[in-house]
Formats: C-alpha cells, structure tokens, sequence
C-alpha cells in the first residue's frame, strides 16, 4: 500500500513539472511585447490653455494630421496617426498649470515604423531635442498670432 502511495505521488509530481514546464515558456513567448512610453519634452510658455490649444490645434493640422482631439478639462491634446509609406506617426501634447500666467506644455511625437511584430508597428525614436525645440518655437509664433487674431 505504501509503495503504490509513493508512486501515485511521484507520478503526479513528474507530470506536474512536465506540464508546467512547457506551459510556462510557451506562455512567456507568446505575450505581446509591451510598447515603451512616449518620450516627451516640456517647455513653459505664458500664455492661457485656450491659446495654446489653438496655436497647437493650427500647427497640427498645417502639418496635416487633421482636427486633433482636445481634452481641454485634461489638458491634453492626441493626434490620429498619420500614415505614410511604412511609417506612421501621432502627436500627443499634455498641458499643465504651472502659475497664474505660465504653462508647461509636454509634447511627444511618437513614430512608428511598420514590422512584422504581433502589433505591426515598432515604435523609432526620430525626433531629438534640436526638433523638438524647432517644434516650440513654432508653437510660441502661433501663440503670437493666436494673440493678434483675437478672440
């Protein structure tokens, strides 16, 4: 009686490290790879939320990407992906309240190069610290013109 214990549990231990040791790694392998979180820059401008959203609403769709998405009681402003050849890519602006008259504006232009991952898209890092400068500057002109064109 006791030998037949013993084998039923060493049975039962072998399919169990059987089992779970294809389990595991199969399970492992096939889960999708998780997409690292847009980079952004900041930048401070004094100006109001409205303002800036107009200024980047203009800029968004001269470059083509359309009528974003303002979330104006989030704060933030979402692009749908522009798509051009084998490349794709979207702009999602934050903006935050910093003081009575100053705004930090957090931009991340997140590009995306078609692959054959599970998603079909892997995401690049094209746009440097030069670009994103280049890309506030013409934020704070639109301002400018945002503020001349009035209400």
């Amino acid at each position: 009686m006791k030998e037949r214990r013993w084998e039923e549990r060493i049975v039962f231990s072998l399919f169990f490290l059987f089992t779970f040791s294809f389990l595991i790694p199969a399970a492992c392998k096939h889960a999708p790879e998780a997409l690292p979180k847009p980079e952004g820059t900041s930048y401070v401008f004094e100006a109001d939320d409205k303002i800036i959203f107009k200024a980047l609403s203009r800029i968004l769709k001269d470059r083509g990407f359309g009528e974003p998405r303002v979330e104006a009681d989030k704060g933030r402003l979402e692009t749908d992906y522009l798509v051009q050849e084998d490349w794709r890519t979207k702009v999602v602006a934050t903006i935050k309240k910093v003081s009575r008259r100053e705004r930090e504006v957090t931009l991340a232009v997140i590009t995306e190069q078609k692959d054959s991952s599970p998603s079909g898209w892997k995401p690049k890092k094209l746009m440097g610290k030069e670009q994103y400068e280049t890309f506030f500057g013409e934020i704070e002109m639109q301002i400018y013109r945002e503020w001349y064109k009035g209400e």
